[in-house]
């Protein structure tokens, strides 16, 4: 007798699952990242052209009931697949790592992605309590047709030799077939999920305004560059049905990097926790507790300068934008202010119109031409200043001309944009300079359609460096960018991944602990467009697209902020 199997058993409760029908009836759309990093979200796929539906297999490491189905399921899904069913499976254990998961993806073999579900939202969203359960969610409406057990082959402490009720399987046929789903839901036995308990309840006042104050109130505020402000339980619980969907489809809060890959000093995301408790408390009716209003009146003044008053502030002459249409990058060179070198600690760009200035970039070069051109400075939404490195300056030569590249867009009324620089000088001339190195692919051609074109540009270090900031930046077709250092010894390195890149939100990743990069490092930076008709952001999947600065055009561009040693 197999005695550690049947401990294994009785440690998971002996009970079947049963529904009672309180589960939802339909999906919330959702996005996830898999055991390999890359992003998924369902209403893109329940929209890809000839999709029927998904099935959703609750995984979780070392459950017995959930490796003994995984043959069954890699052949289901290779069959159905043609037929426009796709498959992948949920992990909501707290205890899987995503380390850990790819190892039992290689161990068993399985075919298919396995998302990730660290705050254990989209379990909750779908009513998951155990492993091994299946979802099939329809492509109309994403509506939740079955839920239940795979067949009635396996059980806690039995196996049959072969299953005499196919639940899934009818289940899929039924849906392909354009028939009602019977039974849509069984009883599914698994290894219970351990979700956080509340005993008193999550409350505005205790749980979830001190989350926002934290996370979201300095956009979220008077003036701001959220939408709504935060400002009292009234505004938050008008608006949590939409902060939950956002929290749920990873809209915001807005930091796009991987949280495996890396550690960033100015990364603003929502941990796991606080996800899950945000998103719960919306659930469950968003209650408000006792006590007074946490938020009531906080409304956070948007500082004129976020790094202070600046040293010297230079005003771009006034721009006036049309009410509609495609606008070219307009360009303004104006002379340096100083009449000696200058060494600048730190920068910022005060936009004059946030409505339509979608970014700047500030070079230097030689008074009457733009030979040796020079990075100084940029500005795109998101952006609060640069501060550069203790002990390091961006140096600004003594007749060197500014040069703004200006990039607007249209807000449906003429509008006038009067921008600023602020300037921080350094008193003292700093032996450290902070520089940008560009990375660009200029020649690419994206085929019209195409879901997935990667290209891939390789930086090669040539003198002893250390990193300090990464900025990707692709336009509305943009799907994934990631970082990898590759040593002299051989050895990589991923420095940073964007699995779901967002257009309106161009940040600079600033590393917690700045990286050493030895000469003959090379930084191998990988892109992938997505010019399919199933990307919401795509201007135009008809059209096969190359490099060009609209945004309706596509670049592959990125920087690097650095120190040589």
């Amino acid at each position: 007798m197999n005695y550690s199997y049947l401990i294994f058993i009785f440690s998971i409760l002996l009970s079947f699952h049963a529904n009672a029908g309180d589960g939802p009836s339909r999906a919330e759309n959702f996005a996830l990242i898999d055991h390999e990093g890359k992003s998924h979200e369902l209403d893109y796929y329940l929209k890809m052209k000839g999709v029927k539906g998904l099935v959703v297999f609750v995984q979780g490491n070392g459950c017995p009931l959930v490796q003994k189905r995984i043959p069954e399921l890699n052949r289901m899904s290779a069959i159905y697949q043609d037929k426009g069913i796709l498959f992948c499976m949920l992990n909501a254990n707290l205890q899987d790592s995503r380390a850990d998961i790819s190892k039992e993806v290689e161990e068993f073999k399985i075919r298919m992605p396995v998302l990730k579900d660290e705050a254990q939202i989209v379990a909750r969203s779908l009513g998951v309590e155990r492993t091994a359960e299946v979802y099939l969610i329809s492509s109309t409406g994403r509506k939740i047709v079955y839920r239940g057990a795979f067949d009635d082959r396996l059980s806690y402490q039995a196996a049959k030799p072969i299953a005499t009720k196919h639940y899934l399987r009818d289940a899929l046929d039924n849906l392909l077939g354009g028939h009602e789903v019977k039974p849509a839901e069984t009883e599914a036995p698994g290894c219970k999920i351990t979700f956080p308990k509340y005993p008193k309840g999550l409350t505005y006042t205790r749980d979830i305004a001190p989350i926002l104050a934290q996370k979201c109130t300095s956009c979220h505020t008077k003036g701001g560059l959220g939408p709504f402000a935060m400002s009292s339980y009234r505004k938050v619980a008008g608006w949590s049905d939409m902060i939950s969907e956002v929290i749920m489809t990873r809209q915001m809060p807005p930091w796009q990097a991987d949280p495996e890959v890396g550690e960033f000093a100015n990364d603003c995301s929502l941990t796991a926790e606080e996800a899950n408790k945000v998103v719960s408390w919306v659930a469950d009716g968003s209650p408000k507790g006792d006590g007074p209003d946490p938020l009531e009146g906080l409304e956070k003044q948007v500082p004129e300068w976020f790094l202070g008053k600046p040293d010297k502030i230079i005003t771009l002459p006034a721009q006036k934008v049309m009410a509609e249409g495609v606008f070219d990058y307009r360009y303004v060179t104006m002379d340096n202010p100083f009449d000696r070198d200058v060494w600048l600690k730190a920068t910022e760009i005060r936009p004059g119109n946030t409505r339509v200035l979608h970014h700047v970039i500030v070079t230097s070069h030689p008074a009457g031409t733009r030979r040796s051109s020079q990075w100084v400075t940029g500005y795109a939404p998101g952006t609060q200043g640069q501060r550069y490195p203790e002990g390091s300056s961006v140096f600004l030569k003594k007749g060197h001309q500014l040069r703004f590249q200006l990039h607007y867009t249209a807000s449906g009324k003429s509008e006038v944009d009067e921008t600023e620089l602020g300037l921080h000088i350094s008193h003292e001339p700093t032996t450290k300079i902070f520089r940008t190195a560009v990375i660009a692919q200029r020649r690419f051609q994206i085929p019209s359609g195409d879901q997935e074109y990667k290209q891939q540009k390789t930086l090669p270090i040539r003198r002893n460096v250390t990193l300090y900031a990464i900025n990707p930046h692709m336009h509305f077709r943009g799907k994934f960018m990631e970082f990898e250092a590759e040593f002299p010894d051989g050895r990589r390195e991923m420095l940073l991944s964007v699995p779901n890149y967002n257009f309106n939100w161009q940040r600079t990743y600033v590393l917690k602990e700045p990286r050493k990069l030895p000469a003959g490092t090379q930084v191998h930076v990988r892109n992938a467009w997505d010019n399919s008709p199933y990307n919401p952001h795509n201007p135009d999947p008809t059209k096969s697209i190359g490099w060009g600065e609209q945004s309706f055009e596509e670049m592959f561009f990125a920087t690097l902020g650095y120190i040589i040693d």
